[in-house]
């Protein structure tokens, strides 16, 4: 929270300045009435002056500078920052950490989290440092006036942090549990939104509503366990306090009736003590709530102090060139109880189109994460070039990358927006230059007919709903090609289509790739037979490569994959 250090610090002067205000008006009230009671004309003319003075102040001058620095530069301006502060968090993270959890919890974890923090920010100053000032002003005041009277307050005061500190410490476990059983029931609703199509189109509405609620019950009875918890705390601490607040007043009346002091004296400490008493209950309220909130902010502050798996840094390049070469690459994903492969070694040639096949589980697509650092590799070398791929910048090498996924993730924005996404702000301008030519490259001028005059504005809806499962395919390539990477990489880019489809797409990419390094993961015959190169796959190992036609005269398993089209 640097950048609002100072006004925080402004804040906190503007807080102080408003308990002493308090603490003056009992005062200035308090000789008030010893004035009137001794009938001192002049006297009662002073401090009404200085009361009505003060009462400006603090209405007109203090609450509004006060109230206009929280709404000017903190309340809203601090929820923004946190929004920004976690997004820019979240995405410095590696892809394997946001692959590995699940992002419905992590969102609901972010959003709850923010808004904790920001609540508990705006508690602290609202509510919690005021009356904490209040109550070190008004211990003050009290032993100028009466030593047995101050230390009975401490006393009361004492008590009662201590009672809300226990019952805090003991109700934490329950208030973690609690956002813990909604946190995952949220999950589930989750899912049932983000997959809304595919639930209604598998008739499973009531399935999802019933695995919904069947948790239903112990999660509500354990909320009312907690809120009855702290709902009884509540009202035996303001038992409490109403005891305090009579016995203070007890004791001052006898010491009136002794003569130890005069009757404006019993205002300012009766006024000075009810006031701490009953914000020292609106802190036991406030305490309450904190640490509801914290059980939020704490799992949001775990998730935005993760710090990176591995470094993504590294010495930025503005080309990628030469063959890429495995060697004895050894992986293992961070759940996993056996290496995806172990000591593999081959080499994908630059220029070239390769293609990696074998059945599923073989490793295939981890190669994919490797060379675009999604994760890292615990030991072997990957070179491109001449250079380690981990001594390269992350970021660079995916400029460099042209990557297109079995299903390609759109935004729901236009198609124009899906395609540059990846193009640099300096950039952007003659990529959309490039828009036609590319659309022509990837076969998006087939489906011009079904997007009208608007073309690259048509906006594609949540995930590409819009657009059929080869034109998202098409997009993808788009978005790929329009970088002019210098390679290029399709994962099982064909796997879902049509017979149509998949015709376009394999044309798209035979354009695209020419003259490029081209890594694909095969699917299906019609995919790989013209590729340069073909690696195949089995069990973490590379049992073979070479040709099409080599493969088919030298290796049982690839003879044995493509007659039986299992290539996945």
């Amino acid at each position: 929270m640097s950048p609002f250090h100072g006004r925080f610090y402004f804040q906190l002067f503007l807080i102080f300045v408003a308990q002493l205000v308090i603490v003056g008006h009992a005062y200035i009230n308090s000789s008030l009435i010893t004035s009137l009671s001794h009938k001192d004309v002049q006297a009662v003319t002073l401090f009404f002056v200085i009361w009505v003075v003060l009462s400006i102040f603090d209405s007109f001058v203090l609450e509004y500078v006060s109230r206009s620095n929280r709404e000017k530069h903190l309340d809203q301006n601090v929820y923004q920052y946190l929004q920004e502060f976690s997004l820019k968090r979240l995405l410095s993270l590696t892809v394997e950490q946001h692959i590995e959890e699940h992002s419905a919890i992590k969102l609901t974890v972010i959003a709850q989290g923010e808004n904790a923090t920001n609540n508990i920010l705006i508690r602290i100053l609202n509510e919690v440092i005021p009356i904490i000032v209040l109550i070190i002003m008004t211990i003050v005041m009290l032993f100028f006036q009466d030593t047995s009277i101050a230390l009975l307050s401490i006393v009361f005061m004492v008590i009662i942090f201590a009672w809300n500190y226990i019952f805090n410490v003991g109700h934490y476990p329950y208030v973690t549990k609690n956002r813990d059983n909604w946190n995952q029931q949220q999950k589930r609703r989750t899912e049932a939104f983000t997959h809304l199509s595919l639930v209604k189109f598998l008739n499973r509405s009531e399935y999802f509503v019933k695995s919904f609620l069947e948790a239903r019950r112990s999660i509500v009875a354990h909320h009312i366990l907690t809120r009855m918890r702290s709902i009884k705390n509540s009202v035996a601490l303001l038992t409490f306090q109403d005891i305090s607040s009579f016995t203070t007043l007890g004791l001052t009346t006898y010491l009136f009736f002794a003569g130890a002091f005069e009757l404006g004296t019993i205002y300012l400490i009766w006024n000075l003590s009810n006031r701490v008493y009953y914000q020292m209950g609106q802190l036991s309220n406030t305490m309450r709530e904190i640490p509801q909130m914290y059980a939020d902010a704490e799992k949001y502050l775990n998730v935005i102090d993760m710090e990176p798996l591995f470094n993504e840094g590294g010495k930025h390049v503005e080309k990628l060139s030469g063959d890429i070469i495995f060697s004895h690459v050894t992986f293992s994903y961070p759940k996993g109880n056996h290496p995806v492969f172990e000591d593999i070694s081959f080499t994908i040639p630059e220029g070239k189109t390769t293609a990696f096949v074998g059945s599923s589980g073989s490793g295939k697509s981890t190669i994919v994460k490797l060379l675009l650092r999604a994760y890292d590799y615990p030991s072997g070398s990957i070179i491109v070039g001449n250079d380690e791929l981990k001594s390269i910048n992350a970021g660079a090498i995916r400029e460099r990358m042209g990557y297109v996924e079995q299903h390609v993730d759109l935004f729901d924005d236009s198609i124009k927006e899906n395609i540059i996404i990846g193009v640099p702000e300096n950039k952007r301008k003659e990529a959309e230059e490039q828009l036609e030519e590319i659309a022509k490259k990837t076969r998006i001028t087939e489906f011009y007919h079904r997007l009208g005059e608007k073309r690259f504005d048509t906006v594609v809806g949540e995930r590409g709903i819009k657009l059929s499962g080869g034109e998202r395919q098409r997009i993808g390539i788009a978005r790929a090609m329009i970088k002019d990477p210098d390679i290029l990489i399709f994962d099982e880019a064909t796997s879902s289509l049509d017979t149509e489809n998949e015709k376009y797409v394999m044309e798209a990419i035979n354009e695209v790739s020419k003259g490029k390094t081209t890594i694909i993961i095969a699917h299906r015959l019609s995919t790989i037979v013209n590729a340069d190169k073909i690696i195949v796959m089995d069990k973490g190992k590379m049992i073979a490569e070479g040709t099409h036609d080599e493969l088919m005269q030298n290796s049982l398993q690839y003879k044995t994959l493509i007659e039986h089209q299992v290539i996945s």
